[in-house]
């Protein structure tokens, strides 16, 4: 199990009514027209929509959470191959932000100091492996305009392109991506 890490900066498209309204309620829902701009680890940086591939993911989606309760990933031949599940942070309480510790446990760039309560902070993790934890992400601080995030995975599960896939899916559960 190799854990990476990354950031996730999203730039809001120009306001707009609902855009407004979501200000007002402090609401993070991102608007269609947001770029979504990943940093690795490794220096490299892309833009979603140049390195957005399709993945055969199933996600099984909530309606009391805006995220999904499990990922599933599944061969071409729509067999199942691994199924990732949503730990259930309590994203309310300041006490939930120390659980993302042990996942980024390894990357300089985290600083618990700077996480911030966000319904969007997640882990998921899988049940066969000793160190259940293989992908979250956190909001840090930033501003509602530029929202930022950092995010762990495991590279033995997912490749860059299937996390810049499944993030962009969590924050767009609408979107499907037609090739």
């Amino acid at each position: 199990m190799t854990i990476k890490y990354g950031e996730l900066t999203i730039i809001k498209g120009q306001p707009n009514l609902t855009s407004w309204l979501s200000w007002l309620t402090n609401d993070e829902q991102q608007e269609k027209k947001s770029k979504y701009i990943f940093l690795f680890d490794d220096g490299e940086i892309c833009d979603a929509e140049e390195k957005l591939l399709d993945f055969n993911f199933e996600f099984l989606d909530s309606i009391v959470s805006i995220l999904p309760v499990y990922i599933e990933k599944k061969t071409k031949e729509n067999q199942r191959l691994q199924v990732y599940f949503d730990k259930k942070i309590n994203t309310q309480t300041p006490d939930s932000l120390s659980c993302f510790n042990q996942i980024f446990t390894d990357y300089t760039k985290y600083n618990c100091d700077m996480t911030i309560l966000s319904k969007y902070n997640c882990i998921y993790d899988c049940c066969r492996s000793l160190e259940p934890e293989i992908f979250g992400f956190v909001r840090i601080k930033s501003t509602e305009q530029m929202q930022r995030y950092q995010f762990a995975y495991d590279s033995d599960e997912f490749t860059k392109e299937e996390i810049v896939y499944l993030i962009h899916r969590i924050f767009n559960p609408q979107f499907k991506l037609f090739t």
